[in-house]
């Protein structure tokens, strides 16, 4: 261990070092625990020393002790990298990204040279949507280590959100050039292409993955997706199958092999196979997330006590009047994707997919653990600290498209921040896509979502639950912002689209394209689960399906039923 010439330290500290080290050189983490201890109980004043020991005790998940000690490290040399970005490693974990980001800077300053330091800070900056930044983070690391391969798969995901797709292929395609076994790169061209509409291409790239390593789940998973299954003897169901069935398969990958074999089976039309592979799947998720509907109850309530038309209407705010943003609003399935694309369709209109940017923007500083993450009442909060809210957005929309004279953005969970939007931006339009209960929840609890944020989706009566809080909750909008919010029925659209779609467009303030008609012909990156269905014409075999299912859904349809009484 290399420590300052000037720390003073004891012989008997010395041959405490020493043992300690070659504890760890031997694995022997509990001896290297008790002789660390003991040099910290001599008040050794060493920072490397609070470091090696908060390193053990976070792998042994005592994070908070282990926070303790390298904060203490820090008062000993408060530049000392190794316990700065260990910080700044525990923030991150924990979503703090706004606080690593301090950390890693600060490490950076000490030691510049640092090139996991410049990749995390990278992929901080990206969470907090700061693309420039976190490309040029991960740049750095590139010029320190040239071949660093966990940073340029990074690069490569940094355009993909950047939309410079072309970027993000020539990269993944130069690693293949490199490594042609290269599974991670086969498998995001296969993402790429897909998001383009290039589905054969894409499945080549999935089917290359695979046959490399059968293992590889996530491929499996997500060439399922957009397969057309119609032999019972398909090679790959028995290939999948063979993988499913295997001793000792990590939770994760028997998850996305459930959903994948239930998607196949639907195809077949064998709903009861599909149902078990579907429950299996959605069984493992749920347990894993151990999801109750209580703390959703008091956020919905919540959200009604607060944002009330005339809480609204007692804050001016001088800023945000632009009517750029069209947010798409609803429950996850319930048609977003596909009204985005007709949008979309239109030549003043951008779409931009799930942006997390005006969610995050709204809760990230307003929902805080002194609050038990709740909203305060509008009045408590400084009208600098709302009006941020809309001048933020607005830069991410610029920075997306400089061109357009409208932007979607068709996060379906912008329905909770409504109160925001009339706030921030009153000239806005909101559309909300309303399917029917029973397809729409079952429409989700067919979906492997890719993050954590459906926790209520995985089982039956959960999601029933939830969307009766969603139901509630747009009543309340529309009772408090009549005609401001525009329902467009998703089994009505399929059934009339040429209608739906022109009364659509009219509600925006658009001039009649009939591009609009032709959405699934045009070329805009698609990046979300619809990808496939949205580049297929019009179709009507999705309406009705959850009779289908209906004798194993009883916990969903009688949630359901409470409010058809």
């Amino acid at each position: 261990m290399n420590f300052n010439k000037q720390q003073t330290i004891t012989p008997q500290q010395r041959d405490c070092l020493q043992r300690a080290e070659k504890a760890v050189s031997a694995g022997n983490i509990p001896l290297a625990e008790s002789e660390y201890r003991k040099l910290i109980a001599s008040h050794i004043q060493i920072p490397q020393v609070y470091s090696q020991l908060a390193v053990i005790c976070a792998q042994s998940n005592r994070i908070d002790e282990a926070k303790k000690l390298w904060m203490f490290a820090l008062q000993l040399s408060p530049n000392f990298p190794d316990a700065l970005i260990a910080l700044g490693d525990v923030c991150k974990f924990e979503r703090n990204f706004k606080q690593a980001i301090v950390y890693y800077l600060q490490a950076l300053s000490a030691k510049p040279k640092l090139a996991i330091g410049h990749l995390n800070l990278s992929f901080c900056y990206l969470q907090i949507g700061k693309l420039e930044e976190s490309e040029q983070s991960c740049l750095n690391a590139l010029a320190i280590i040239p071949n660093f391969s966990q940073a340029e798969d990074h690069l490569g995901q940094i355009y993909i959100v950047k939309n410079e797709l072309g970027k993000a292929q020539a990269l993944f395609e130069k690693q293949l050039k490199v490594n042609g076994k290269n599974v991670k790169a086969l498998y995001t061209l296969g993402n790429i292409v897909k998001s383009q509409g290039k589905l054969e291409k894409a499945k080549a790239y999935y089917q290359q993955a695979i046959t490399i390593y059968p293992e590889y789940s996530q491929a499996h998973f997500t060439f399922a997706t957009i397969n057309k299954y119609i032999d019972k003897n398909d090679p790959h169901i028995a290939l999948m199958q063979e993988e499913y069935n295997k001793a000792n398969l990590p939770t994760e990958n028997k998850i996305q092999l459930s959903f994948a074999l239930s998607k196949a089976y639907e195809d077949l039309q064998d709903y009861s196979q599909a149902f078990n592979y579907l429950k299996t799947g959605n069984d493992l998720r749920h347990a894993r997330n151990n999801y109750t509907i209580e703390s959703d109850k008091v956020f919905f309530q919540n959200i009604i006590d607060t944002f009330t038309k005339d809480s609204i209407d007692k804050i001016t705010l001088s800023s945000q009047h632009s009517s750029k943003p069209i947010f798409i609003i609803g429950m996850p399935r319930s048609g977003t994707t596909l009204v985005e694309k007709v949008l979309a369709s239109h030549s003043k209109v951008h779409g931009a997919g799930e942006l997390e940017h005006f969610f995050k923007y709204s809760t990230e500083d307003f929902l805080t653990e002194n609050n038990n993450f709740l909203f305060a009442p509008l009045e408590h909060y400084p009208k600098e600290k709302l009006e941020r809210i809309g001048q933020e957005y607005l830069k991410q929309l610029e920075s997306i498209n400089s061109n357009s004279e409208y932007i979607t953005d068709k996060l379906p969970f912008n329905m909770l921040m409504v109160g925001f939007i009339k706030l921030v931006f009153p000239n806005a339009k909101i559309i909300h896509c309303v399917r029917n209960a029973r397809d729409n929840c079952m429409s989700i609890f067919k979906r492997n979502f890719t993050t954590d944020n459906y926790r209520f989706a995985y089982n039956l009566k959960t999601l029933g639950q939830f969307h009766l809080l969603y139901q509630k909750l747009m009543e309340h909008w529309h009772n408090n912002f009549p005609g401001s919010i525009y329902d467009i029925e998703y089994e009505t659209l399929i059934k009339n689209p040429k209608d739906e779609i022109k009364k659509l467009i009219q509600v925006c303030d658009l001039d009649w394209e009939e591009a609009c008609l032709n959405f699934h012909q045009t070329e805009a990156v698609i990046k979300t689960a619809s990808a496939y269905q949205v580049r297929q014409p019009i179709y009507d075999t999705s309406v009705g399906l959850w009779q289908k299912y209906e004798d194993n859904i009883a916990e969903l349809l009688n949630e359901l039923a409470v409010n058809d009484k």
